[in-house]
Protein backbone atom coordinates (compact mmCIF):
# COMPACT_ATOMS: atom_id res chain seq x y z
CA UNK A 1 0.00 0.00 0.00
CA UNK A 2 2.56 2.38 1.06
CA UNK A 3 4.45 1.96 -2.81
CA UNK A 4 0.83 2.46 -4.11
CA UNK A 5 0.66 5.67 -2.31
CA UNK A 6 4.02 6.65 -3.39
CA UNK A 7 3.33 6.38 -6.75
CA UNK A 8 0.19 8.43 -7.22
CA UNK A 9 1.17 10.97 -5.45
CA UNK A 10 4.69 10.98 -7.65
CA UNK A 11 1.82 12.31 -9.85
CA UNK A 12 1.82 11.08 -13.91
CA UNK A 13 1.12 7.48 -14.08
CA UNK A 14 3.48 7.30 -16.94
CA UNK A 15 6.83 9.11 -19.04
CA UNK A 16 5.69 12.17 -20.63
CA UNK A 17 4.20 11.35 -24.57
CA UNK A 18 7.58 13.47 -25.32
CA UNK A 19 10.24 10.85 -24.02
CA UNK A 20 8.42 7.99 -24.63
CA UNK A 21 7.96 8.65 -27.93
CA UNK A 22 11.97 7.78 -28.58
CA UNK A 23 11.52 4.42 -26.43
CA UNK A 24 12.77 1.32 -29.32
CA UNK A 25 11.12 -1.44 -29.83
CA UNK A 26 14.15 -3.13 -28.87
CA UNK A 27 14.30 -1.27 -25.18
CA UNK A 28 10.31 -2.25 -24.76
CA UNK A 29 10.76 -5.67 -25.01
CA UNK A 30 14.22 -5.71 -23.39
CA UNK A 31 12.41 -4.15 -20.05
CA UNK A 32 9.81 -5.65 -20.10
CA UNK A 33 11.37 -8.96 -19.76
CA UNK A 34 13.63 -7.85 -17.48
CA UNK A 35 11.89 -5.75 -15.61
CA UNK A 36 7.53 -5.93 -17.03
CA UNK A 37 6.16 -4.09 -13.89
CA UNK A 38 8.20 -0.51 -14.72
CA UNK A 39 5.66 0.17 -17.32
CA UNK A 40 3.23 0.34 -14.40
CA UNK A 41 5.18 2.78 -12.29
CA UNK A 42 4.84 6.16 -11.85
CA UNK A 43 6.91 8.89 -13.51
CA UNK A 44 8.72 9.27 -10.30
CA UNK A 45 9.70 5.66 -9.44
CA UNK A 46 10.66 4.93 -13.17
CA UNK A 47 13.20 7.61 -13.08
CA UNK A 48 14.67 6.44 -9.90
CA UNK A 49 14.87 3.04 -11.72
CA UNK A 50 16.57 4.63 -14.53
CA UNK A 51 19.02 6.13 -12.83
CA UNK A 52 20.50 3.67 -10.64
CA UNK A 53 19.39 0.20 -12.17
CA UNK A 54 20.24 -2.53 -9.72
CA UNK A 55 23.16 -4.90 -10.88
CA UNK A 56 21.45 -7.57 -11.29
CA UNK A 57 18.71 -6.07 -13.33
CA UNK A 58 21.20 -3.84 -15.36
CA UNK A 59 23.19 -6.72 -16.23
CA UNK A 60 20.30 -8.75 -17.64
CA UNK A 61 19.26 -5.74 -19.74
CA UNK A 62 22.41 -5.50 -21.13
CA UNK A 63 21.92 -9.60 -22.29
CA UNK A 64 18.66 -8.94 -23.33
CA UNK A 65 19.95 -5.48 -25.31
CA UNK A 66 22.70 -7.43 -26.85
CA UNK A 67 20.37 -10.12 -28.42
CA UNK A 68 17.96 -7.56 -29.56
CA UNK A 69 20.69 -4.97 -31.45
CA UNK A 70 23.33 -7.34 -32.80
CA UNK A 71 21.77 -11.14 -32.57
CA UNK A 72 24.12 -12.30 -29.78
CA UNK A 73 23.58 -14.67 -26.97
CA UNK A 74 25.68 -15.18 -23.87
CA UNK A 75 25.28 -17.23 -20.81
CA UNK A 76 26.92 -15.82 -18.33
CA UNK A 77 27.10 -12.41 -16.80
CA UNK A 78 30.69 -12.21 -16.99
CA UNK A 79 30.70 -12.54 -20.94
CA UNK A 80 27.63 -9.99 -20.82
CA UNK A 81 30.14 -7.63 -19.41
CA UNK A 82 33.40 -7.97 -21.28
CA UNK A 83 31.04 -7.63 -24.81
CA UNK A 84 28.86 -4.67 -23.65
CA UNK A 85 32.71 -2.87 -22.49
CA UNK A 86 34.07 -3.85 -25.95
CA UNK A 87 31.53 -2.54 -28.40
CA UNK A 88 32.66 -1.04 -31.47
CA UNK A 89 32.25 2.69 -32.04
CA UNK A 90 29.07 2.00 -34.46
CA UNK A 91 27.59 -0.36 -32.07
CA UNK A 92 28.42 1.93 -29.05
CA UNK A 93 26.30 4.74 -30.75
CA UNK A 94 23.53 2.70 -31.55
CA UNK A 95 23.52 1.42 -27.50
CA UNK A 96 23.87 4.82 -26.59
CA UNK A 97 20.38 6.27 -28.15
CA UNK A 98 18.68 3.02 -27.59
CA UNK A 99 19.04 2.68 -23.72
CA UNK A 100 18.97 6.70 -23.00
CA UNK A 101 15.13 6.95 -22.76
CA UNK A 102 15.63 4.50 -19.64
CA UNK A 103 18.76 6.62 -18.37
CA UNK A 104 17.89 10.02 -18.72
CA UNK A 105 15.46 12.08 -17.60
CA UNK A 106 12.44 15.08 -18.34
CA UNK A 107 11.73 15.90 -21.97
CA UNK A 108 15.22 15.50 -23.68
CA UNK A 109 15.70 12.24 -21.97
CA UNK A 110 18.98 13.69 -20.44
CA UNK A 111 21.74 12.00 -18.98
CA UNK A 112 24.74 13.38 -17.45
CA UNK A 113 27.82 11.21 -17.69
CA UNK A 114 29.33 12.38 -14.41
CA UNK A 115 30.04 10.27 -11.52
CA UNK A 116 28.29 10.75 -7.87
CA UNK A 117 28.86 10.55 -4.49
CA UNK A 118 27.26 7.12 -2.91
CA UNK A 119 23.40 7.37 -2.99
CA UNK A 120 23.42 10.49 -5.04
CA UNK A 121 22.56 11.17 -9.17
CA UNK A 122 20.77 13.69 -11.13
CA UNK A 123 17.45 12.87 -9.37
CA UNK A 124 19.29 15.32 -6.73
CA UNK A 125 19.80 18.29 -8.22
CA UNK A 126 17.49 20.41 -10.29
CA UNK A 127 19.26 22.64 -12.32
CA UNK A 128 22.38 22.73 -13.83
CA UNK A 129 23.96 24.89 -11.35
CA UNK A 130 23.14 22.66 -8.49
CA UNK A 131 25.05 19.68 -9.27
CA UNK A 132 28.02 21.98 -10.89
CA UNK A 133 28.39 24.08 -7.52
CA UNK A 134 27.75 21.11 -5.33
CA UNK A 135 30.89 19.60 -7.75
CA UNK A 136 32.92 22.03 -7.19
CA UNK A 137 32.39 22.54 -3.62
CA UNK A 138 34.07 18.69 -3.16
CA UNK A 139 37.07 20.08 -5.45
CA UNK A 140 38.13 22.79 -3.72
CA UNK A 141 37.75 20.41 0.10
CA UNK A 142 40.02 17.73 -2.13
CA UNK A 143 42.39 20.64 -3.28
CA UNK A 144 42.31 21.75 0.75
CA UNK A 145 43.27 18.39 1.88
CA UNK A 146 46.36 17.99 -0.62
CA UNK A 147 47.73 21.57 -0.09
CA UNK A 148 47.05 23.31 3.36
CA UNK A 149 48.47 26.68 1.80
CA UNK A 150 46.02 26.67 -1.01
CA UNK A 151 44.03 29.44 -1.51
CA UNK A 152 40.50 29.09 -1.71
CA UNK A 153 38.60 30.83 -4.81
CA UNK A 154 35.11 31.98 -5.52
CA UNK A 155 32.31 30.05 -6.98
CA UNK A 156 32.18 31.64 -10.51
CA UNK A 157 30.76 28.08 -12.28
CA UNK A 158 33.10 25.20 -12.99
CA UNK A 159 31.76 23.19 -15.94
CA UNK A 160 34.69 22.12 -18.31
CA UNK A 161 34.24 19.75 -21.13
CA UNK A 162 31.76 17.63 -19.20
CA UNK A 163 29.78 15.07 -20.83
CA UNK A 164 25.83 14.39 -21.46
CA UNK A 165 23.74 12.66 -23.44
CA UNK A 166 20.34 13.87 -24.57
CA UNK A 167 17.84 14.38 -27.41
CA UNK A 168 18.22 17.95 -29.28
CA UNK A 169 15.08 18.90 -31.09
CA UNK A 170 13.75 15.17 -31.55
CA UNK A 171 17.35 13.77 -32.47
CA UNK A 172 19.90 12.01 -30.54
CA UNK A 173 23.08 14.14 -29.71
CA UNK A 174 25.96 13.72 -27.75
CA UNK A 175 26.80 17.03 -25.84
CA UNK A 176 29.62 18.97 -23.60
CA UNK A 177 29.01 21.44 -21.64
CA UNK A 178 31.13 23.94 -20.65
CA UNK A 179 31.41 27.70 -19.36
CA UNK A 180 32.85 30.36 -21.57
CA UNK A 181 35.79 30.97 -19.86
CA UNK A 182 36.88 27.32 -20.03
CA UNK A 183 36.20 27.23 -23.84
CA UNK A 184 38.01 29.74 -24.62
CA UNK A 185 40.59 28.43 -22.07
CA UNK A 186 40.67 25.20 -24.35
CA UNK A 187 40.96 27.24 -27.72
CA UNK A 188 44.02 28.95 -26.61
CA UNK A 189 45.99 26.35 -25.40
CA UNK A 190 45.08 24.71 -28.62
CA UNK A 191 46.31 27.75 -30.29
CA UNK A 192 49.28 27.88 -28.24
CA UNK A 193 50.15 24.00 -28.84
CA UNK A 194 50.39 24.94 -32.68
CA UNK A 195 52.51 28.19 -32.59
CA UNK A 196 55.16 26.83 -30.14
CA UNK A 197 55.39 24.03 -32.41
CA UNK A 198 56.07 26.52 -35.37
CA UNK A 199 58.29 28.27 -33.74
CA UNK A 200 60.33 25.63 -32.55
CA UNK A 201 59.80 22.40 -34.26
CA UNK A 202 59.79 19.44 -31.73
CA UNK A 203 58.59 15.60 -30.78
CA UNK A 204 58.62 13.50 -28.83
CA UNK A 205 60.95 10.50 -27.90
CA UNK A 206 61.30 7.39 -25.64
CA UNK A 207 63.72 8.67 -22.81
CA UNK A 208 66.35 6.62 -21.12
CA UNK A 209 63.50 4.92 -18.76
CA UNK A 210 60.66 4.77 -20.70
CA UNK A 211 58.45 1.22 -20.55
CA UNK A 212 60.65 -0.31 -18.04
CA UNK A 213 58.42 -2.39 -15.13
CA UNK A 214 58.35 -0.55 -12.04
CA UNK A 215 56.38 -2.64 -9.61
CA UNK A 216 53.55 -3.57 -11.42
CA UNK A 217 53.27 -0.70 -13.91
CA UNK A 218 56.00 0.80 -16.49
CA UNK A 219 57.14 3.90 -16.76
CA UNK A 220 56.50 6.59 -18.93
CA UNK A 221 59.39 8.25 -19.78
CA UNK A 222 58.87 10.85 -22.89
CA UNK A 223 61.67 13.42 -24.05
CA UNK A 224 61.28 16.52 -26.35
CA UNK A 225 63.31 16.41 -29.30
CA UNK A 226 63.57 20.03 -30.18
CA UNK A 227 67.28 19.77 -32.60
CA UNK A 228 69.56 20.90 -29.78
CA UNK A 229 66.65 23.77 -28.72
CA UNK A 230 65.43 21.96 -26.17
CA UNK A 231 65.79 24.56 -23.25
CA UNK A 232 64.78 27.10 -25.27
CA UNK A 233 61.39 24.87 -26.11
CA UNK A 234 61.24 24.04 -21.97
CA UNK A 235 61.36 27.51 -21.29
CA UNK A 236 58.98 28.62 -23.39
CA UNK A 237 55.95 25.91 -22.71
CA UNK A 238 56.60 27.36 -19.05
CA UNK A 239 55.53 30.24 -19.83
CA UNK A 240 52.58 29.31 -21.81
CA UNK A 241 51.44 27.61 -19.40
CA UNK A 242 51.56 30.24 -16.75
CA UNK A 243 50.02 32.94 -19.09
CA UNK A 244 47.15 29.67 -19.66
CA UNK A 245 46.38 29.60 -16.02
CA UNK A 246 46.12 33.25 -15.38
CA UNK A 247 43.99 34.01 -18.34
CA UNK A 248 41.79 31.27 -17.58
CA UNK A 249 41.12 32.42 -13.87
CA UNK A 250 41.25 36.26 -15.24
CA UNK A 251 38.19 34.96 -17.63
CA UNK A 252 36.20 32.77 -15.13
CA UNK A 253 35.89 36.59 -13.04
CA UNK A 254 35.64 38.77 -16.03
CA UNK A 255 32.31 36.69 -17.65
CA UNK A 256 31.31 36.17 -14.25
CA UNK A 257 31.25 39.63 -13.55
CA UNK A 258 29.92 40.96 -17.10
CA UNK A 259 26.19 38.88 -16.13
CA UNK A 260 25.47 37.96 -19.42
CA UNK A 261 23.47 34.96 -18.38
CA UNK A 262 23.25 33.30 -21.55
CA UNK A 263 24.22 30.36 -23.43
CA UNK A 264 26.19 29.13 -27.02
CA UNK A 265 24.90 26.40 -28.69
CA UNK A 266 27.71 25.21 -31.07
CA UNK A 267 26.90 22.21 -33.30
CA UNK A 268 30.28 20.61 -33.12
CA UNK A 269 29.04 17.15 -35.34
CA UNK A 270 31.12 15.27 -37.79
CA UNK A 271 28.39 12.08 -39.33
CA UNK A 272 27.22 10.16 -38.61
CA UNK A 273 27.35 11.39 -34.69
CA UNK A 274 25.54 14.78 -34.22
CA UNK A 275 27.43 16.82 -30.93
CA UNK A 276 26.33 19.71 -29.50
CA UNK A 277 28.70 21.98 -27.06
CA UNK A 278 26.38 23.91 -24.74
CA UNK A 279 28.95 27.30 -23.50
CA UNK A 280 27.38 28.85 -20.38
CA UNK A 281 28.35 32.40 -19.59
CA UNK A 282 28.13 32.63 -15.99
CA UNK A 283 27.47 31.42 -12.92
CA UNK A 284 23.66 32.69 -12.78
CA UNK A 285 22.99 30.77 -16.61
CA UNK A 286 23.39 27.43 -15.23
CA UNK A 287 20.93 28.36 -12.60
CA UNK A 288 18.34 28.48 -15.81
CA UNK A 289 18.93 25.20 -16.92
CA UNK A 290 16.58 22.34 -16.10
CA UNK A 291 17.90 19.12 -16.36
CA UNK A 292 14.01 17.83 -16.72
CA UNK A 293 13.64 21.00 -19.53
CA UNK A 294 17.07 21.66 -20.52
CA UNK A 295 16.92 22.57 -24.15
CA UNK A 296 13.91 24.41 -23.72
CA UNK A 297 15.67 26.50 -21.43
CA UNK A 298 18.76 27.01 -22.99
CA UNK A 299 17.16 27.81 -26.18
CA UNK A 300 15.41 30.79 -23.91
CA UNK A 301 18.59 32.29 -22.92
CA UNK A 302 20.32 31.58 -26.25
CA UNK A 303 23.20 33.85 -27.24
CA UNK A 304 24.59 34.19 -30.78
CA UNK A 305 27.69 32.25 -31.27
CA UNK A 306 29.58 35.04 -33.28
CA UNK A 307 29.86 36.73 -29.67
CA UNK A 308 31.77 33.90 -28.56
CA UNK A 309 33.69 33.48 -31.08
CA UNK A 310 34.76 37.54 -31.51
CA UNK A 311 35.97 36.88 -27.42
CA UNK A 312 38.04 34.00 -28.74
CA UNK A 313 39.89 35.43 -31.88
CA UNK A 314 40.85 38.58 -29.13
CA UNK A 315 42.20 36.21 -26.56
CA UNK A 316 44.32 34.24 -30.02
CA UNK A 317 45.67 37.34 -30.87
CA UNK A 318 46.98 38.47 -27.53
CA UNK A 319 48.24 35.06 -26.74
CA UNK A 320 49.99 35.20 -30.00
CA UNK A 321 51.23 38.82 -29.62
CA UNK A 322 52.85 36.92 -25.96
CA UNK A 323 53.96 33.69 -26.96
CA UNK A 324 56.32 35.75 -29.87
CA UNK A 325 57.55 38.29 -26.98
CA UNK A 326 58.48 35.53 -24.95
CA UNK A 327 60.50 33.55 -27.85
CA UNK A 328 62.30 36.51 -28.34
CA UNK A 329 63.44 37.38 -24.56
CA UNK A 330 64.24 33.87 -24.20
CA UNK A 331 66.56 33.13 -27.68
CA UNK A 332 68.09 36.56 -26.86
CA UNK A 333 68.80 35.72 -22.86
CA UNK A 334 69.09 31.74 -22.41
CA UNK A 335 71.95 30.73 -21.05
CA UNK A 336 72.64 26.77 -21.47
CA UNK A 337 75.03 26.62 -18.73
CA UNK A 338 72.50 27.89 -16.40
CA UNK A 339 69.42 26.31 -16.23
CA UNK A 340 66.24 26.69 -12.98
CA UNK A 341 65.96 22.90 -11.20
CA UNK A 342 62.23 21.82 -11.97
CA UNK A 343 60.99 18.72 -10.33
CA UNK A 344 60.53 15.78 -13.10
CA UNK A 345 57.67 13.31 -12.08
CA UNK A 346 58.26 10.00 -12.16
CA UNK A 347 55.40 8.70 -14.10
CA UNK A 348 54.14 5.34 -13.21
CA UNK A 349 51.44 3.40 -15.94
CA UNK A 350 49.50 0.41 -14.20
CA UNK A 351 49.12 -2.82 -16.61
CA UNK A 352 46.20 -2.58 -18.96
CA UNK A 353 45.57 1.24 -18.14
CA UNK A 354 45.12 1.69 -21.90
CA UNK A 355 43.75 -0.85 -22.85
CA UNK A 356 40.13 0.40 -23.46
CA UNK A 357 41.43 3.13 -25.73
CA UNK A 358 42.85 0.11 -28.34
Amino acid sequence: MKRVAEDIAAGPRHRDSGALRFWSPELRRAVMKVRPEYFRWGIRRQEHYGVAIPKGDAASLDRALLKELFGRVYATRREVGIVADHLSLAEQDRWNQTVLPLHGIGEDCFYLNESFPRRMNILNFETLRAFDEFDYRLQEEARRKEDANYAAKPYRGSLYMNWARLYVEGRFAYATLSMAAGYIYAEIADAAHELLGKLIPYRYVPGKHHGKQEGRGWRWDMRVDAKGQEGIFEELRRQIWRYEQERYDALLTAWENAKRCGVYLLDCSEPPETHWHFVFTDSPSLSSARFRSFVRDCRAMERSAEELLLEIAKEKAALEHYIKDQYAHITQTYDPKVRELHKRRKIVIAKGAFDALK
